[in-house]
């Protein structure tokens, strides 16, 4: 039996009420994609503060940071909740950015805040070592660690073998030292080096009141 058709009254009313059937349910569908909504900041600080376990916090608080726009907000978010990370703020993000591996959270708005960005070291400037020595004919010279010269803290290696070996040996140790090197002082590439190791061997030796015999090849007026 064919049904009859509704008048067109009828029919007008019907729609209608369909279309008022179905308001409700569209307007009470989630916008996934509205601020705020079950996958947003607020939303994921809100299920992370009814967290019971803290390992199990920790990864929702995870999540929540890599869902905040930025400091300003995670930190506002949290704030809704006293005691849900159980201490200072600022001291928790600072942390948790520093030891976790992975790189989402290190890359969070709010972990640049915390964490800051890497700091270049000051550059330290050594000054530079500089020996002044006086040479055998008098002149006044600088010595500077190289490749000839090697330095024992803050004077040549040889300047601080002389007044060891006053120590060690005295006297004829000192003026054993300074005609060594005194026979070197016309050696092209060490000369004025030799000559200033002499007349330091030769200080030394005055200082420890040594009988100072002269210089081979020099004149010297520093007899005791």
């Amino acid at each position: 039996m064919t049904p009859m058709p509704l008048p067109r009254s009828l029919r007008a009313v019907t729609s209608v009420a369909i279309g008022l059937a179905l308001v409700p349910v569209v307007a009470c569908t989630p916008d996934e994609d509205a601020a705020g909504g079950p996958t947003g900041c607020s939303a994921s600080v809100a299920v992370a503060a009814e967290a019971i376990e803290p390992d199990e916090q920790v990864a929702l608080l995870d999540t929540a940071l890599v869902a905040c726009a930025s400091y300003a907000t995670f930190r506002s978010e949290v704030g809704e909740y006293p005691g849900i990370i159980g201490y200072d703020f600022d001291t928790y993000l600072r942390l948790r950015c520093e030891r976790t591996d992975d790189e989402r959270l290190r890359n969070t708005p709010a972990c640049d805040v915390a964490v800051g960005p890497p700091t270049t070291p000051p550059v330290v400037t050594v000054p530079e070592l500089v020996f002044v020595g006086e040479t055998l004919d008098g002149r006044q010279i600088e010595i500077t660690p190289s490749n000839l010269v090697e330095f024992e803290g803050d004077v040549p290696a040889v300047v601080q073998q002389t007044v060891d070996i006053a120590v060690e040996s005295g006297c004829e140790g000192v003026i054993e030292q300074r005609d060594r090197w005194a026979s070197r002082a016309d050696d092209p590439t060490i000369g004025d080096y030799a000559s200033v190791y002499a007349q330091h061997a030769q200080n030394v030796a005055i200082y420890i009141r040594c009988d100072t015999p002269p210089i081979p090849g020099f004149d010297s007026d520093d007899d005791a």
